[in-house]
């Protein structure tokens, strides 16, 4: 019996949300320990400088003499070199930026696998779980925590770069007549100029923290979406309609014949909702005694043999996903000559208990129509990836019943 239990695809999903909780979480640590690693390597990096200055700092005045531009080839040396390690930073730090959100993205995913597990065992999880459960934690952005790195290594990297600035315009006009033959490009480059260099590579890595970060948040791991309704869009809702309420016209008259105001093309539907139609006697009862019955929907005519793969190449070929909408609060009670309440039920398989003052409550009318509408798409064979189905309460005046009817129906 166990070895059965083990084969059922529940405890299969269950083995692979474990053997997921395992993987993921290995990889959030190892990525962890690649920050610490790669971090040490810019520190190592941004080290490099100081030797410089201790091997030329030998020989006194040094500073003052890369300050006032002395020696030309020397200032080229070191400016350039400090620019160099500075972008080496600047690219360091997106790298290590971008292992960070790597180390978030598996963090969100074990804590999902963690909820998984907690919401389908233990009742009472407040008294065990200290670890978090929400996919949106921890934020791809903290200030607190990496953000101090951040600020770190941008500091450093800045210092270099608005250093390297001012050594070179220390010997501007002779780097840019004598050795690239053209005028320079800031003329008279004094200390304001190099804070405002400094800020602007301070600003660029927090900037990029910022960008990157909110677009994990926002649009990493997610595609492009068409939503798609149902009613009149992948159906012919009209002709579903009047064969509906033909049917019940024969229920009603029998053998007698149907009188021509009380029948319906669809052609003829030109007003909305149906019982406005002109030259019509089409009451709001008529109307809900067909979309009160459950064959109304599951029996839709499909508005093209091939829609489905129409919508399968869009959601494979282009890589859309594919959301499915529809406003169905079915079924109703208020209206309805031929479905009374008991009959409604009876149809639905809705179990209704009475309480006090006339009150009930109806189990599984929520998930009815739902499930009629996934089993039509199923058998309609169109794929998608989320179905959305509107239940709110509407108010049956002839104004809101219009609304009803314009947002489901396509003349």
């Amino acid at each position: 019996m166990s070895g059965q239990e083990n084969n059922t695809p529940e405890n299969s999903f269950d083995i692979f949300q474990l053997e997921e909780y395992k993987n993921i979480s290995n990889a959030h640590f190892e990525t962890n320990k690649q920050i610490g690693t790669f971090f040490r390597y810019f520190l190592l990096i941004a080290s490099a400088p100081t030797l410089i200055f201790v091997w030329f700092g030998k020989n006194d005045g040094f500073l003052n003499d890369l300050l006032n531009g002395i020696d030309t080839h020397r200032n080229i040396f070191i400016g350039f070199f400090l620019l160099v390690v500075s972008f080496i930073g600047l690219m360091s730090c997106f790298y290590l930026i971008s292992l960070r959100l790597d180390s978030i993205l598996y963090a969100r995913a074990v804590n999902g696998i963690r909820g998984f597990f907690y919401r389908k065992k233990i009742d009472f999880e407040e008294h065990y779980r200290t670890l978090p459960k929400q996919t949106n934690q921890p934020k791809y952005r903290d200030s607190h925590t990496f953000g101090i790195l951040v600020y770190s290594i941008a500091l450093i990297d800045a210092i270099y770069f608005a250093t390297g600035t001012i050594i070179i315009a220390s010997v501007g006009d002779d780097f840019f007549n004598n050795y690239l033959h053209v005028e320079p490009i800031i003329k008279n480059y004094n200390i304001w100029w190099s804070f405002g260099s400094f800020a602007v590579f301070f600003i660029s890595h927090i900037f990029y923290y910022g960008f990157i970060s909110k677009y994990r948040r926002n649009m990493y791991l997610k595609s492009s979406i068409i939503g798609i309704d149902i009613d009149g869009v992948l159906n012919k809702h009209r002709e579903t309609f009047c064969q509906k309420h033909l049917e019940n016209m024969i229920t009603t008259y029998g053998e007698d014949p149907i009188p021509s105001e009380m029948t319906l093309n669809p052609d003829e539907i030109i007003r909305i909702p149906v019982n406005l139609i002109d030259n019509k006697n089409i009451s709001v009862d008529n109307e809900f005694d067909v979309f009160n019955h459950p064959s109304y929907w599951s029996e839709q005519i499909v508005i093209k043999e091939d829609i489905g793969k129409v919508i399968k190449e869009l959601k494979n070929s282009f890589g859309y996903k594919i959301n499915i909408h529809s406003y169905r609060p079915w079924p109703q009670y208020e209206y309805g000559n031929n479905l009374n309440e008991t009959k409604i039920n009876e149809l639905w398989g809705i179990k209704t208990i009475d309480l006090w003052n006339n009150k009930k409550i109806r189990f599984g009318k929520k998930s009815k129509l739902k499930r009629l509408t996934k089993k039509w798409l199923k058998n309609a064979k169109i794929p998608f990836n989320n179905l959305f189905i509107e239940k709110s309460s509407i108010d049956y005046s002839s104004r809101s019943l219009s609304f009803f009817w314009y947002n489901i129906q396509h003349i």
